[in-house]
């Protein structure tokens, strides 16, 4: 049975689904739902696990898996709308023939994420290093009409560039949290909260859908909050995380409640799930 707890004045009628992204993203279909911009931030491979997921369940193994869910997500696109998608070197060349054949290779592009940064690396636990040293991370961008979008300028005013750097890292991402949680280790790979504000920045208008299939610890909410309440938009989210290790409850959910109690945000959102 669906539950409903609503939390803050939600007049835009944000909305936070603890469940597998799947089927929501089918109902989000059925209802003609149209998003100007959508975050993925999926598992990067099949070492990481997912509920619903392992390779035995789909003959192709992680492209299958996020075929399917980008296939629906492009459905969700509106006209000009476009999809931000993470990942690192693992599923890059996977990730891209699943673009290419969804979008049109002329309809993507990529862009590189700094993901250590001494700016922002105070907190920093140093990984072994053999070899080479991982210092950056990929963001596949996916047009529904290339040609026909236009983006605005970052907050830096100037255009988003091919590598998007000076928006905090990893490590600043879990500084973050802790900030909020208390727990700096309680989400193992959060993006920094002013990437994706200015990702949302440049994609979207002041009354867009934002939607986050892969929602984590809730970074997108927390983005679009902090944008609406700098420039005045009305932009709303939806996002979509499973109960995997209670990250919903324990995570997401708390984390935006705490934002919007610490930072006076007018806003609010329901929280739909399962009893």
């Amino acid at each position: 049975m669906r539950s409903i707890e609503v939390f803050g004045d939600n007049r835009l009628n944000n909305l936070i689904y603890e469940s597998d992204n799947l089927p929501v993203l089918k109902e989000l279909v059925r209802e003609g739902v149209k998003a100007d911009t959508i975050i993925v931030d999926p598992p990067y491979n099949t070492a990481i696990p997912y509920i619903g997921y392992k390779d035995s369940d789909y003959s192709e193994g992680w492209p299958a898996f996020m075929s399917e869910r980008l296939a629906l997500s492009k459905d969700l696109l509106s006209p000009t709308g476009v999809m931000f998608i993470n990942i690192d070197e693992n599923e890059l060349v996977s990730l891209l023939t699943v673009c290419y054949r969804l979008f049109g290779q002329e309809n993507v592009n990529v862009l590189v994420w700094p993901k250590v940064d001494p700016r922002f690396d105070a907190n920093r636990v140093e990984k072994p290093v053999f070899n080479v040293r991982s210092a950056h991370e990929y963001i596949v961008l996916c047009y529904n009409d290339k040609k026909n979008t236009v983006f605005k300028n970052t907050c830096f005013g100037k255009p988003l560039e091919s590598i998007v750097s000076g928006l905090g890292t990893t490590s600043s991402a879990k500084d973050e949290i802790a900030a909020i949680l208390g727990d700096r280790g309680c989400f193992s790979t959060p993006k920094p909260m002013a990437l994706f504000r200015e990702l949302i920045r440049v994609s979207s208008g002041k009354d867009s859908l934002v939607l986050d299939l892969f929602a984590g610890s809730g970074t997108t909410g927390h983005a679009v909050m902090d944008l609406n309440a700098e420039d005045g938009g009305g932009r709303r989210f939806i996002l979509i995380t499973n109960n995997e290790s209670d990250i919903c409850r324990s995570v997401t959910v708390p984390r935006l409640k705490k934002v919007i109690e610490a930072e006076h945000y007018d806003s609010g959102f329901a929280f739909i799930h399962e009893d």
